[in-house]
Formats: C-alpha cells, sequence, structure tokens
C-alpha cells in the first residue's frame, strides 16, 4: 500500500521533526469529489521567516537541518550538496487512476510514533508535494511542483505559473507560508483527471531547464527531477500505454540526463506489479543517474530483503531520498548489502557524534554500543516502533562479528 507522511501539530521528536508544516488528515471522499488538504505553519519553526541565508550558507543549511531533525553528519553532507544543486523539479501524477484509494497517509502521535490509514493516491501525493516545499525553502533549493494534466491547457500551450506548476524560492518577495499556500491551492484545485502524459512532460522541462535556467547549468549545479507517477507513460491522447508510448518515454529520459545536469528520482505511488516492475527494469537497463522509490513502509521492507535491516528507517530519511541527494550510499540501501566500511560510514551519518567511529569492526561496535545506550530513538518504519537508531545484534550480524541473522 502506498503510504506518505502527515505531520501534526502536537510536540514532535528531533528525529521527526517535519520542517514546521502541520497537515490535517482528511478522512477519504467519494471518488471525483475533490479533497482539501490543509497546510499550517508551526508557529516558531524554523524557515518560516522568508528571510535569506547569511554569509556562510553551508553553515545555515547544516544548522536549519539539524533543527529540523537530521543527524549531524547527514546534515553536514546535504548543507554541502545544497550548494550544488541548482533546483528541484517535481511532475505530480494526477492523472485519473490517482483517484484510487490503496494511498495511505502516516499521522504522527504522541511520542513520535506514526500511524498509516487510508487515502487516494492523489492525497499521497499532495502530501509529498507540500512536505517537500517546506524542506527545499528551508534548506534554500528553488523547487518547481509541475501538474501532469493542467485544466484548460492543450498540449503544446505555454505553461502558466500558478495554473501549471508553482515555483517556490525563498527571497522571492514572498513569505513561506504565503508560497506553501500558493502551491496547497493549485493542488487541491486540481483532482485526479485525464491521462499519463509523462514523455510530454518531460520534453516540456527539458526545453525550460534549458531556456530559462541555462546559466545555473553551466556554472556546474544539477538539476533534480522527481516524478510522482502511479502508471506508466500514455499519450497525452490515449488512456493506454503502448511499447511505443514506453519506449519514447526512456528515450526523453535518456536525453535530458545526457544533455542536461539532470538526475532523476521516480517515487512510485501504486503497488500495481506491472507497473513497479517496468520501472524498475528502465532503471536496471538505462544506466542513468536514477533512483526509484517505494512508498514508506515500501522502502523500509526493500531495504530489508537487500540485507540491511539493521538501521531503522525513518520517515525523515525517507523524505531526503525522494528529494534526490549525491550521495551514492543513501542510493544502495535497497540495491545491495552493505560493506563494512559502508556500514561504518552510514552509522556515522546517522549518529549525532561528532567524533569519527573507528574502522575496526570489534572496535566500532564498542564504541557503538556506549552511544547508543544514551541515543535518543527513532520511529522505524519497518517495525512501526519507537527504537535505537540501529539494532546492536543486527549490525553485529552484518559485520560477521555473530551468527546473528537479519531480519
Amino acid at each position: 500500500v502506498s503510504s506518505y507522511l502527515f505531520c501534526t501539530p502536537a510536540p514532535v521528536m528531533q528525529e521527526q521533526a517535519m520542517a514546521g508544516l502541520a497537515y490535517t488528515a482528511p478522512s477519504a471522499p467519494p471518488l471525483g469529489e475533490p479533497q482539501v488538504i490543509q497546510a499550517t505553519l508551526i508557529p516558531g519553526a524554523p524557515g518560516t521567516s522568508g528571510q535569506h541565508r547569511d554569509t556562510d550558507p553551508v553553515e545555515q543549511v547544516r544548522a536549519g537541518l539539524t533543527e529540523l531533525g537530521v543527524p549531524l553528519g547527514l546534515a553536514s553532507l546535504l548543507a554541502q550538496e545544497d550548494q550544488r544543486i541548482g533546483l528541484r523539479i517535481y511532475l505530480l501524477d494526477n492523472s485519473g487512476s490517482t483517484a484510487a484509494m490503496d494511498g495511505s497517509v502516516a499521522q504522527q502521535g504522541p511520542g513520535g510514533r506514526y500511524t498509516f490509514r487510508s487515502s487516494s493516491r492523489w492525497d499521497e501525493v499532495v502530501a509529498l508535494a507540500l512536505d517537500h516545499a517546506r524542506w527545499n525553502l528551508t534548506i534554500g533549493v528553488p523547487a518547481e511542483f509541475m501538474l501532469l494534466n493542467s485544466p484548460c491547457r492543450e498540449n503544446g500551450m505555454p505553461l502558466v505559473e500558478g495554473r501549471d506548476f508553482v515555483h517556490i524560492e525563498r527571497g522571492n518577495g514572498m513569505s513561506d507560508s504565503q508560497q506553501v499556500e500558493r502551491l496547497s491551492s493549485m493542488l487541491n484545485s486540481n483532482g485526479p483527471r485525464g491521462v499519463t502524459p509523462i514523455t510530454a512532460r518531460v520534453h516540456e522541462i527539458h526545453q525550460r531547464i534549458r531556456q530559462d535556467f541555462s546559466a545555473m547549468t553551466s556554472s556546474g549545479q544539477f538539476v533534480f527531477l522527481c516524478i510522482c507517477t502511479d502508471g506508466m507513460p500514455t499519450t497525452p491522447f490515449s488512456g493506454m500505454s503502448t511499447p511505443t508510448d514506453q519506449q519514447e518515454m526512456c528515450a526523453a529520459l535518456r536525453r535530458i540526463c545526457t544533455e542536461l545536469p539532470v538526475q532523476l528520482v521516480i517515487r512510485l505511488c501504486t503497488d500495481d506489479e506491472a507497473t513497479v516492475e517496468f520501472y524498475n527494469k528502465v532503471d536496471e537497463d538505462m544506466e542513468l543517474p536514477m533512483d526509484i522509490l517505494d512508498d514508506m513502509k515500501g522502502e523500509a521492507n526493500e531495504i530489508r530483503k537487500a540485507g540491511n535491516g539493521w538501521f531503522a528507517y525513518t520517515p525523515l530519511l525517507h523524505r531526503i531520498r525522494e528529494a534526490g541527494t549525491m550521495c551514492k550510499l543513501v542510493d544502495l540501501l535497497d540495491e545491495r548489502k552493505l560493506t563494512e566500511p559502508e556500514i561504518v560510514k552510514l552509522v556515522q551519518l546517522l549518529s549525532n557524534r561528532e567524533q569519527p567511529f573507528s574502522s575496526d569492526p570489534a572496535r566500532f561496535v564498542e564504541e557503538l554500543r556506549t552511544y547508543t545506550s544514551s541515543s535518543a530513538q527513532v520511529f522505524n518504519v519497518a517495525t512501526l516502533r519507537m527504537e535505537p537508531f540501529v539494532d546492536f545484534r543486527a549490525i553485529r550480524a552484518a559485520l560477521g562479528l555473530s551468527k546473528c541473522s537479519i531480519m
């Protein structure tokens, strides 16, 4: 079942702080009836003032990330990455199939715990967009949110901001809260409709980056394109995905990644086996800078299957992966079992320990035992429990120091 995170305005633990954005999780509406998702800002939350970053942008972003609950090691890495990411673009699938009620939202309760309940796929997409709007405003990365199907727009017509997409950016004359509300208004005015013309929109995004952001790309900055979808590509005029449609989408993705500094994240909002298999095969065959992600619970399960179930997969880490990161270690989590040096590095990133852990496995686990005895617990999506950020017995097994199996 697809899922996405809704953050409530209740007090939150540091690991689960969701950038000051609180959502009121709605009950499921009848199909075809638009559903309004309210977004409110928690007073005093980081990133709500709309002010410019100070003269040390790396330190400013790092400090903001740690306020949001990002561990020190990961916050430092992401703050460095931030200087190389010029833009994030989110292509949001609002095709008719996103009205299906097999999505879910996660609502935060007392003590940082989460519960999941049913929603439509579109509600899941809307929640993702609003959450990532707040995230990008906080860390200072410009972002655009584009509808797959816009009202009153014929294929090939110019994009209109506010109707077809919303651009958010710090210091553009609007407060953060105004920008989030503007995005919320566009999304709540555009429920599921139409087909899945991903290829046509990728062509438009390609042209938009080339024409409007050429200075950014020529300066060595990257664009992350996150495609949130529940289906395979179609033409703008058909609801059936043909082999030709699929080949054309693959060609469009290859072209945008080879001609421009673009990296891809495809966030699937469906459990349909044919769709999941198609995108996984695209990832395997095309060898592009691409990461295919399931929903939060699905990714937690994939990471365990890969042999990396020794750490707690949190909503925060899932959001970071959805936004796109240049850290290849994070991309590997659901692909293969990590090596000993990679395990040590990931633990360093996920901890708040400033002193490096030992590279010797035996010394490392002893240092980790001491550290985890006093570290705060986090919500583990895989077990739906509050736990230490690592499972001590399981990490010993991953390092070959015991016969304990990794669950």
